[in-house]
């Protein structure tokens, strides 16, 4: 399949399963009746993600915006970028670590309290956002944690900080997005403090249960109670692409075709 016909066929489903969802699960025509059960077939009546989960980023934040949301407070930094090679965007809640610079030695109990049980204790689908803290990039986690994530069912991991092991990773395949990569951990530089706490992560803040979601064009996060909005919206959004979509494959001109 080409990766045109990919892109509409992801499209497609949001024009279907998307407004499905928005109208929660409400409709009498055939085409909406097959829609929804499609919608379970994916799993998506157990999943309040899922729509967002066939939708680039940025049409999520044409959403949000749209909406009346600041894109400025929604957008982490360009800087965090996929550390392996993405496709699609992964969509959860938000679990969160926060580091800060401190000269005090880094405990194990620290490290226990505030590093690996939230990996832990994370539902399955949550998105791990750890903050360093600090403007240094320092590897925090390789592949044995970003394992364990896997293990959990977390669906990928977020960090302004750096990370290393990438070839482990990759083999892994659980979405990594950092600011870039390191040889060495944090060290005495900086240490864990909380956990499932807000925190500032990509120049964003990040509270635990917001939405978090991330593909190859950036990562974002956004309060949980705009989802059902913000589903419906993207509906609305998406049909208007693909009117224009169209168009333009009829031979219309970009001054008609683009609908604003």
């Amino acid at each position: 399949m080409s990766s045109i016909n990919r892109s509409l066929s992801r499209r497609r489903f949001l024009t279907t399963g998307m407004a499905v969802t928005a109208a929660g699960g409400l409709g009498g025509v055939g085409g909406v009746l097959a829609a929804q059960e499609e919608d379970r077939n994916r799993g998506s009546a157990e999943d309040p993600f899922q729509a967002l989960k066939e939708a680039p980023t940025p049409l999520i934040m044409d959403a949000l915006t749209r909406l009346g949301h600041d894109r400025n407070q929604l957008a982490m930094s360009r800087g965090i970028r996929p550390m392996i090679p993405a496709r699609g965007t992964i969509v959860g809640p938000a679990v969160t670590t926060k580091y800060e610079e401190s000269a005090a030695q880094t405990t194990r109990e620290d490290i226990r309290a505030h590093v690996f049980r939230p990996v832990d204790e994370a539902e399955p689908g949550s998105v791990w956002v750890t903050a360093s803290g600090t403007r240094e990039i320092l590897s925090m986690f390789g592949d044995v944690i970003v394992l364990a994530c896997r293990q959990k069912g977390l669906a990928g991991l977020v960090t302004d900080g750096g990370c290393r092991d990438i070839e482990g990773m990759e083999e892994i395949g659980l979405p990594v997005y950092a600011a870039g990569t390191c040889l060495y951990g944090p060290g005495s530089v900086i240490r864990p403090v909380a956990a499932d706490v807000p925190v500032v992560c990509g120049g964003i803040e990040v509270a635990p249960g917001d939405v978090v979601a991330a593909d190859v064009n950036g990562v974002m996060a956004f309060p949980r109670e705009a989802l059902p909005d913000v589903i419906q919206k993207i509906a609305e959004l998406d049909e208007k692409e693909t009117r224009s979509r169209r168009a333009i494959e009829q031979g219309q001109p970009l001054e008609t075709a683009y609908e604003f």
